[in-house]
């Protein structure tokens, strides 16, 4: 198939390529350490919506106790004299947060179905419901989780939340006061490029929170609809690059390059952001980009050990075959022609 001439691509594909090649170009520089001075962007200053002033609603009076239902009294509590005697059930709902408790859980079915960036549906396997117990009240950090290593593969980000290594389910980012803790790649822009030892990553927010007339309710596969801001997750990313915090960097099955994991999501350790700036995006509205490289003087990163690994077992196969081979042919001697 002949080449696509540069005359005969749509303003979107050139656009992407443009992007593609920028990202190409910062990415090689970073590899080779080099030092680069930007401007630096202001962060956007959020205004905060007046609340309309609402009319006090009269109290309700209290009803009567009648038999077999309950009563309504005036501290507020019901009570019922169809269970009275009995000692109240205590037990939790799927997903209730009490700040009481030290932990809580969460409750997710292995049959549902989950969209990727593209809206397609991945069919899982029908199972039972995980309850997967979140503690609650811990402290953020930065940098590795003690006991999590390098290439450790979670099922669900409900799992990477539970384990402290992207405490978000379902966030792309989680930002602190000094920088972002962690970041997830799944695959939300075509145009974004990733190397392995260092990736470019697009920016959150500017997508529509009504979602699309198809998917009212899928905010993640919205179409840009605005420019993105240098606030939350944004903003915190930016201050990594001052602050010099590590980032914990997780890639989901989602992302489609050569470094994704086949299934679930993969930690693949700590990356210090490097540069971010603003371009326009495949919807024609600016988006923010960060680039980032992996910190050194860590375990190698998962697809180099999984590949040390096929080439331990392709040898093996092979002197297994040879060993074969030779005993084979001690046993069944040519014979020699006389």
């Amino acid at each position: 198939m002949a080449p696509i001439k540069e005359n005969q691509m749509s303003d979107y594909e050139l656009q992407r390529v443009k992007n593609m090649e920028e990202n190409r170009r910062i990415l090689e520089s970073i590899r080779q350490e080099q030092i680069y001075k930007f401007e630096a962007l202001q962060p956007a200053v959020v205004k905060k919506k007046e609340r309309k002033p609402t009319e006090a609603r009269p109290k309700k009076k209290p009803r009567l106790e009648t038999e077999g239902q309950g009563s309504v009294v005036d501290d507020g509590r019901r009570k019922s004299s169809r269970i009275s005697g009995k000692a109240p059930d205590r037990s939790k709902g799927i997903g209730d947060d009490d700040t009481g408790d030290e932990d809580y859980e969460a409750e997710y079915d292995d049959d549902s179905d989950e969209e990727d960036g593209e809206g397609r549906k991945r069919k899982r396997v029908r199972g039972p419901q995980h309850k997967v117990i979140i503690p609650k009240n811990r402290p953020n950090f930065y940098g590795a989780v003690p006991g999590v290593e390098i290439g450790r593969i979670w099922e669900m980000r409900m799992e990477c939340s539970r384990d402290g290594i992207m405490r978000p389910p379902v966030a792309g980012i989680h930002g602190g006061p000094e920088g972002a803790y962690s970041i997830a790649l799944s695959g939300g822009y075509e145009d974004d490029m990733d190397l392995g030892d260092c990736f470019t990553y697009t920016g959150e927010g500017g997508r529509a929170l009504k979602g699309t007339k198809a998917k009212p309710k899928n905010l993640r596969t919205a179409p840009q609809s605005k420019d993105q801001t240098l606030t939350k997750g944004n903003l915190a990313l930016s201050l990594n690059i001052e602050t010099r915090k590590p980032v914990r960097v997780i890639r989901g099955y989602k992302a489609d390059t050569e470094f994704t994991p086949e299934f679930g999501y993969r930690y693949d350790g700590l990356y210090t952001v490097e540069k971010y700036w603003l371009c326009v995006g495949k919807s024609g509205f600016k988006v923010f980009k960060f680039a980032l490289r992996r910190c050194p003087n860590q375990a190698p990163p998962p697809w180099v050990t999984d590949k040390q690994k096929k080439t331990e077992e392709l040898n093996e196969t092979k002197e297994g075959e040879d060993d074969k081979e030779n005993r084979d042919g001690s046993h069944n001697p040519t014979p020699s022609s006389e």
